[in-house]
């Protein structure tokens, strides 16, 4: 089973063969649980050699990796923190595995266009109006970008699990509303991308959700955002200061990630009231895996900035050659100015956005 995962993660196979992985995942989890009904049993019929004991835990082995594996990958996707290692991508592949069985088999519908196979439901009231309109937004990054699809997505109409909504290997998970909106661009983005992706491939969150959040808003909305983050973190950060520590722990469980945005503030409050750089701190090793907050309002208006102004082109580069560490590095290659100096004029860029019309 781990030998299949491992080929099919080292070819970057999209659509993995789900048949084949069941039967061998199957197989991995059912005989430890038959070891250990056998060894019951020879205990209770009076063979209590330690030997045969001994035997009956080695067979558990399997079930045991395989738990420590699921358990390390979802305590991974509850905190949001999720790193470019080998167990997290192999258990990319295996979920893709199970996800597309249930898809092949289960789906009630199903329509195939040029670049996605959409699978649906009686929810969706539009489903060829959507599947075109969807098709139509690929074709848009495609040309924008200058990639091109492998393979066709399978665009799933619906939450994975918990009303959660995400893209991986050739998924994308929807909403189930006709006609499509923000979700289904946001992931169909994250889709297109993610296919020219190799296995070494490691950009920060601020890119990747930047670009998903980039095609999936206007661009006033999403400068009206990233102004809206920095603005809120400087002013709380101007009243952090003068509470009381019982004020602030009163404060902090009105939050609903206090950690994520205490951190801002706190780092605001030691700099005068502002972040001496956001790009800076969302691609340390604190953020740069961190699914959550920023990284969505000030990625997505980070990422419309360099498009418009470098190039779609070299924001490619830049996605695929940024690295853990280096990423200060990789703008000065790539777009010959250092981070400092783009985010001076990125957030100038964000303010003229929405700055009213002069009067005529």
């Amino acid at each position: 089973m781990f030998l299949l995962l491992l080929i099919e993660h080292a070819l970057r196979v999209l659509h993995p063969a789900s048949i084949l992985f069941l039967s061998l995942a199957t197989l991995t989890l059912g005989a430890p649980l038959v070891a250990v009904f056998l060894g019951v049993r020879r205990w209770f019929s009076g063979d209590r050699r330690a030997r045969s004991r001994w035997w009956t835990a080695v067979a558990i082995g399997p079930l045991g990796l395989c738990a420590a594996w699921g358990a390390y990958a979802y305590q991974r996707n509850r905190q949001r923190d999720v790193p470019k290692n080998l167990p997290m991508q192999l258990i990319v592949v295996a979920a893709a595995s199970v996800i597309e069985a249930r898809l092949e088999f289960l789906s009630p519908h199903r329509i195939e266009t040029e670049r996605l196979v959409m699978f649906y439901d009686d929810r969706v009231k539009d489903p060829w109006r959507d599947a075109d309109a969807m098709d139509r937004h690929i074709a848009r990054m495609e040309a924008l970008t200058g990639l091109r699809l492998r393979t066709r997505i399978f665009y799933v109409r619906g939450p994975l699990f918990d009303d959660r909504h995400m893209s991986f290997l050739g998924l994308a998970f929807g909403s189930s509303e006709s006609p499509p909106g923000y979700v289904d661009m946001h992931e169909l983005a994250h889709a297109t991308i993610g296919q020219s992706a190799t296995n070494d491939c490691d950009p920060p969150t601020l890119l990747t959700e930047g670009w998903a959040e980039s095609q999936s808003h206007p661009r006033a909305a999403l400068a009206a955002h990233a102004l809206e983050q920095r603005d809120m973190v400087s002013r709380f950060a101007r009243s952090w200061a003068g509470m009381s520590p019982e004020e602030q722990k009163d404060y902090r469980r009105t939050l609903a990630d206090p950690d994520s945005f205490l951190h801002f503030v706190e780092l605001a409050t030691t700099h005068g009231g502002a972040l001496p750089s956001w790009i800076d701190e969302l691609t340390s090793s604190r953020w740069y895996h961190q699914d959550s907050g920023p990284v969505y309002s000030i990625g997505g208006a980070l990422t419309d900035y360099l498009i418009r102004r470098y190039g779609a082109g070299r924001f490619v580069q830049l996605y695929f050659a940024a690295r853990p560490g280096s990423f200060d590095r990789d703008c000065l290659h790539i777009f010959g100015v250092d981070v400092k100096s783009m985010e001076s004029d990125f957030w100038q860029e964000q303010e003229r956005l929405i700055a009213p019309p002069p009067p005529r």
